[in-house]
């Protein structure tokens, strides 16, 4: 699955560049060198419960005293247990991409699920103080008032290619999880986390280890798991334009893995 390439760039740097650059590497790539796994999160993609799973379980498996009493302590990179590339250094988390024992693994989700969630979290006039809401609209040059609905971002995700990749919110996920270029071990689909997250806990810490849920424990639902209402035809057909990237990609995974989004058992 990885793309082969004439330059002497590691698969590290290509790997960097690809997400986004060093922020995105660092702040949506999650590793542990001692227990051997790296995963590449997406935004709305089961992210939340598997970085905060993660993050108990390496804690309670190095012995390690955390105690994860807010989200902002999961979103802060300088506190958590759970490393991000820059932790380690550039060399080692290269070589833990080009070491066939250490676990690599992701998650994907339906691309209209995924852009709904989104768009309903942290885009929408309801949510006119988040933080991308506020980028986003500096760039379009719009007023913080104005109500662009998911049909309009859908529509001008589709028209203009260079607004896609300037935000983690926007961006594919096959470009975040860098799929053309990393070779995964493991690839669970967000709608099953459940299953698919004890199986790959299995495999990395030998058994199955407590699911963190921010909806139970602190009352907050960032990936939009309980998000209801369904998105009209038209706005669905525009956000499946804008995310061809991703449904193709999912076919591909599809077709060459029929029996399941496990790459490797």
């Amino acid at each position: 699955m990885r793309q082969q390439s004439q330059s002497e760039t590691t698969t590290a740097k290509a790997v960097e560049n690809h997400v986004g650059g060093k922020y995105a590497l660092n702040y949506f790539t999650h590793l542990d060198e001692e227990l051997g796994f790296v995963y590449f999160s997406a935004p709305a993609v089961a992210n939340t419960r598997t970085v905060g799973s993660l993050n108990i379980a390496v804690a309670e498996a190095l012995g390690i005293d955390y105690t994860l009493d807010n989200l902002g302590k999961l979103y802060n990179r300088e506190s958590t247990v759970v490393a991000p590339p820059e932790r380690v250094g550039i060399d080692v988390f290269d070589q833990m991409l080009e070491d066939p024992d250490v676990v690599k693994f992701t998650f994907f989700r339906d691309p209209v699920e995924r852009f709904a969630a989104l768009y309903r979290n942290v885009f929408s006039i309801n949510t006119m103080g988040s933080e991308p809401r506020k980028k986003l609209f500096k760039h379009l040059a719009m007023p913080l008032e104005e109500n662009l609905t998911m049909l309009d971002l859908a529509e001008l995700l589709c028209e203009e290619e260079d607004l896609k990749p300037l935000f983690p919110q926007t961006r594919t996920q096959r470009q975040m999880t860098a799929f053309d270029i990393v070779d995964y071990d493991f690839i669970g689909r967000h709608e099953s986390w459940e299953t698919d997250f004890t199986r790959i806990s299995n495999d990395i810490f030998g058994r199955s280890v407590a699911h963190f849920d921010p909806i139970q424990r602190f009352n907050k639902d960032p990936e939009g798991v309980k998000l209801r209402g369904n998105v009209d035809e038209e706005t669905a057909s525009a956000i499946r334009e804008a995310y061809r990237e991703d449904y193709e990609m999912l076919d591909e995974i599809t077709e060459l893995f029929p029996d399941g989004f496990v790459l490797q058992e």
